[in-house]
């Protein structure tokens, strides 16, 4: 099976071909609480895996690797496995907070982005629905800091975490 791959200094992202089986939720989880979901529990299993995040069409791991052409590998081979094998991916069997949500698809999706550019995103808490975000690095105050909240960080984080329903930047102290 064709995998992409995304290497990103400490996460690698990994783009399967066909869709992983998610009910439409995400699923994060770190080696402190592993879940019940086979693929992650597999992954997680690897020394070097920090944390993973799956979706429907992304597999993100948070990783310590040194030799990560070998971490890839495996980390594929479980993938391949996940589609040889019937597997169930049961939902969020980790019961971590939302925050914790939100900085994995933040590592995983807006950072690498942002970081390119030289800049970052803080995540500093999140109510009742609202997330209280600011900018960093060449970001804060970018004259496209606005473009940039609304069409990538608001799109994402509400496209794969819909109990966050506003987003809204902190005020500079």
């Amino acid at each position: 099976m064709q995998i992409k791959v995304e290497e990103l200094s400490d996460i690698i992202n990994f783009y399967p071909q066909q869709t992983i089986d998610v009910d439409g939720r995400i699923l994060v989880a770190n080696k402190n609480i592993i879940p019940s979901a086979a693929l992650c529990r597999n992954i997680l299993e690897l020394d070097a895996a920090m944390r993973i995040l799956l979706t429907a069409d992304l597999i993100s791991v948070k990783h310590t690797a040194t030799d990560i052409e070998t971490f890839k590998m495996l980390i594929m081979a479980e993938i391949d496995d996940y589609f040889t094998i019937p597997y169930c991916v049961s939902g969020p069997a980790d019961n971590l907070p939302i925050k914790d949500y939100a900085e994995a698809l933040a590592d995983a999706i807006i950072r690498p982005t942002l970081k390119r550019d030289k800049g970052d995103i803080i995540i500093h808490n999140i109510d009742n629905g609202t997330m209280e975000m600011s900018f960093a690095g060449h970001c804060a105050g970018c004259p496209y800091a606005q473009n940039t909240l609304h069409n990538v960080v608001a799109k994402t984080f509400m496209r794969y975490l819909p109990q966050i329903t506003e987003i809204k930047l902190r005020e500079k102290k």
